[in-house]
């Protein structure tokens, strides 16, 4: 991975995601949704997360990708919020673009999200964070 921008280092010294995903495993999920680069799932107390890369910071473009259906996640017991390291490419002139997969596991159906940042060689890296919503 590129070396981290000034918005992921500066997600990392602020404590990394408001919450812990572990604080939501073996909650069932009532509703899900992946719109405008940000995963939102109710669980069936009423209780919300969403899920998004907050390291933006400068010139850099970051959005989500998601071939799988999310509502497929519907009725499960969440199990697992998970990051995998992808690909990183580079094109020989400075412009970067990384990948890493952000993988929801709950009962048998596991969905993954890509998250990219694509950048000019300094504003690397992600910030992936999870917060409670209402």
């Amino acid at each position: 991975m590129s070396q981290p921008g000034m918005g992921a280092m500066l997600h990392y010294l602020g404590g990394g995601s408001p919450k812990n995903p572990e604080e939501y495993y073996g909650r069932k999920i009532a509703d899900a949704v992946f719109k405008d680069s940000e995963i939102k799932l109710v669980f069936d107390d009423g209780v919300g997360i969403r899920i998004l890369d907050s390291a933006q910071s400068c010139c850099e473009e970051r959005y989500m990708t998601c071939d799988d259906n999310i509502k497929d996640l519907i009725g499960n017991t969440l199990t697992a919020i998970e990051t995998k390291e992808g690909p990183e490419t580079n094109d020989g002139y400075g412009e970067v673009h990384e990948v890493v997969f952000l993988i929801i596991k709950a009962g048998h159906e596991e969905i993954s999200v890509a998250t990219h940042n694509e950048h000019n060689g300094y504003y690397g890296g992600f910030g992936i964070s999870l917060d409670e919503i209402k």
